[in-house]
Parts: C-alpha cells; sequence; structure tokens
C-alpha cells in the first residue's frame, strides 16, 4: 500500500506526481558542496558574456579540466579553484603580438 500523500483542493495530476516523487528522487547535497558550485557558478555567470554560455561552460566537458567544470568544482576545495582560476585566466585580456 503506498503512502498518503497531502495535497491541495484542485491539485493538478503534474503537481501530484511531482509531490510524490520529489523527495524519493533528489539527494541533499553538503552545504560544502553547494558553497562551491554557487562560487563557481556566480564566477561563470559574471566573467562569462551572457547565461547560454555560462551555463555551457559549467555542464560541458573541459578538456582542460578533464571533465564538466560544476562537477570538478564539486569534488573538492581544490577543484573549485581549478576552476575557478580557468574562467579568470579566460577573462584575462588576451596578450598583444606585435
Amino acid at each position: 500500500m503506498g503512502a498518503i500523500t497531502k495535497v491541495a483542493v484542485g491539485a493538478t495530476s503534474d503537481e501530484l506526481d511531482r509531490k510524490r516523487f520529489r523527495s524519493a528522487t533528489k539527494t541533499k547535497l553538503a552545504p560544502e558542496v553547494i558553497a562551491r558550485q554557487s562560487r563557481v557558478a556566480l564566477l561563470a555567470f559574471q566573467s562569462l558574456p551572457d547565461r547560454e554560455t555560462a551555463l555551457l561552460f559549467l555542464n560541458s566537458e573541459d578538456e582542460a579540466l578533464g571533465g564538466r567544470p560544476i562537477d570538478i568544482a564539486s569534488t573538492s576545495e581544490a577543484g573549485a579553484e581549478r576552476v575557478a582560476a580557468l574562467l579568470r585566466a579566460r577573462m584575462a585580456p588576451a596578450a598583444k603580438i606585435d
């Protein structure tokens, strides 16, 4: 027999499905992981030209890092600093060659 779920009167079936499966499918991240992800994401949004570019950077495999930046930042403080350093390097103005 399934668990009883409290729902608001007039809730749609989509709302019921979200409530029913939300707690079973989400794993809470440790506060330090959330802090590292947040720092790196904020730096990406501030340093890259637009939101789409920042999201693409954070969620795409990066050869220089050896993985997705958001995942690298999640693993450790050193990983977050590697991602931040890469972003800062990309922000630095290109050297002029005369």
